[in-house]
């Protein structure tokens, strides 16, 4: 499912997602399918404050989104947790009166069950019968083509890559996946850990979005100077990693970077412990507080690099990080299961999106109307829960500087490290062989 100051849009997150979605994760999925059969007008309606629209999914009292996700087969483990984080928010905006007079519902909640074919057939469901006026998404077998081809508002999670260059497509903190984008990121934990060595771990090419977080990492960091002493680009899922970990101690490999799922992380962290390794672990999955209470003993010490969001630990500082106070609060009330997930939160930010596209929209309610405001929105961070995204270029570039939320597990928790004081991102430019700090973008929460 990665994000950069400015505009989110070279993110890690999308390596991540696709690892555990592929193998299925080990937490708890939903089973349930049940949907609305509600179907919304097409004929033009009018509020109480005068805004009208004939617009798909707009009533006089709510305007209807549909979401398609993998709520049950091998997937669910993981994007069953976006929808309830679009929920949430949804229930939050409507609490407090909805928007100009209509409630944002999550009318129709479908599920893929994991099959590209079922996700094709919910697309047209959700545009030519149910008439939604936006859609929110997280599949691995998300395509593109029918969305753009209807010009309907979507926005989701995004693991397949293909979210850009479209400007009705919104992936949560930007929709452009660049991996070179990301290895200034990487050099800074290198620099900031003092590690002379550097491992990489991923699945192979099948598994594209691990293998190439990995990939390009390992290349470019070797580029820039840097000393790669081992590299396995073709791991197995769900495998052994004892042989890796030999490798790694015989190189002399002082950190290590894994773009596999979380389950397998633990593996791996496994047989370091048992290998007697005093060796640092990033991973680019596992920021899971249901994880670490399973696992305690054997994250001791991992970074996670929470790329582009507000860490959950933040909420320690409810007047610096107000934005995570809300989150925090709405999903313990509706989905406490799912309160520490970063998909949850992908689901919150995208409906937080939808809801800012609405409102700038304003009395041009239309799905034009709002995929245009939405794409003049330079500095969206989704209620202070994710560093800025400009949608004038989150399309098609990512931009720095690149700001991270850098977490360390220490005993129970996930504790914030790298940045000064109570400010959780830490931003670098583009200069890999010199990744210095900088100032975050003006709107970064906590600065």
């Amino acid at each position: 499912m990665v994000k950069f100051g400015g505009s989110r849009s070279a993110r890690f997150v999308g390596a991540l997602g696709v690892a555990l979605l592929l193998a299925g994760c080990s937490s708890g999925s939903s089973s349930s399918t049940t949907t609305s059969t509600t179907s919304a007008s097409g004929s033009s309606t009018t509020t109480s404050g005068g805004t009208s629209s004939s617009a798909p999914g707009v009533t006089a009292t709510t305007i209807n989104i549909g979401a398609i996700t993998s709520r049950t087969g091998p997937l669910a483990g993981y994007f069953a947790q976006f929808s309830p984080g679009m929920i949430a928010y949804f229930n939050t905006v409507n609490a407090a009166g909805g928007v100009d007079g209509r409630k944002i519902e999550l009318t129709y909640n479908l599920d893929d069950g994991g099959s590209p074919s079922q996700f094709t057939q919910l697309t047209h469901t959700l545009i030519d019968q149910d008439h939604v006026f936006a859609i929110g998404t997280a599949s691995q077998w998300f395509t593109p083509n029918y969305f753009v081809e209807t010009n309907t508002p979507t926005y989701g999670y995004n693991v397949t890559g293909n979210w850009s260059p479209n400007p009705n497509l919104f992936a949560a903190g930007g929709s452009v996946q660049d991996y070179s984008a990301n290895t200034p990121t990487l050099a800074y934990f290198l620099k900031a850990t003092h590690s002379a060595s550097v491992g990489f771990i991923s699945y192979g090419p099948i598994i594209s979005a691990s293998y190439d977080a990995c990939h390009v990492g390992a290349q470019e960091l070797q580029a820039a100077g840097y000393k790669v002493s081992f590299v396995d680009v073709g791991a197995g899922l769900g495998g052994s990693y004892t042989s890796d970990v030999q490798r790694l101690q015989s190189t002399g490999t002082q950190a290590v970077i894994s773009c596999m799922q979380a389950s397998d992380n633990i593996s791996l962290a496994r047989a370091i412990q048992q290998y007697g390794l005093s060796i640092k672990q990033l991973w680019l999955n596992g920021y899971d507080q249901t994880l670490l209470n399973q696992y305690q003993s054997l994250m001791q010490g991992v970074y996670l690099n929470n790329q582009g969001n507000v860490p959950f630990g933040a909420v320690q500082y409810p007047t610096v990080y107000p934005g995570m106070v809300a989150y925090t609060a709405a999903m313990n009330k509706y989905s406490p299961q799912y309160t520490t997930s970063n998909v949850a939160m992908a689901g919150w930010q995208s409906a937080a999106l939808i809801v800012a596209g609405i409102k700038a929209a304003g009395s041009n309610l239309t799905q034009s109307g709002v995929i245009d405001a939405t794409n003049k929105i330079t500095d969206f961070t989704a209620g202070d829960t994710q560093s800025p995204t400009d949608w004038t270029n989150a399309h098609t570039t990512a931009t720095f500087p690149a700001c991270s939320s850098w977490v360390q597990v220490k005993g129970s928790t996930f504790v914030t490290v790298f940045a000064p004081g109570k400010q959780v991102f830490v931003c670098v430019g583009p200069d890999a062989k010199n990744p210095v700090p900088v100032t975050p973008p003006a709107g970064t929460p906590g600065a």
